[in-house]
């Protein structure tokens, strides 16, 4: 799994898995599933790729 930064909060997700829409008007969407990283009870969230992708940038946490 990947962590990526918010690139305006600079808060830190989770990358969960890939998903895909399938909500009449966006039937077929390729979405991100993610999660807030390291909270006790976080808050999971989709995102659009290429929307998520100019929001969010990949860390390499060591």
């Amino acid at each position: 799994m990947k962590v990526y930064r918010h690139k305006k909060t600079g808060n830190l997700y989770l990358q969960l898995d890939e998903v895909k829409n399938c909500t009449n008007a966006n039937d077929g969407q390729k979405m991100f599933f993610y999660t807030e990283y390291g909270k006790e009870n976080p808050m999971k969230f989709v995102r659009e790729i290429s929307e998520f992708l100019e929001k969010f940038e990949e860390v390499k946490l060591t």
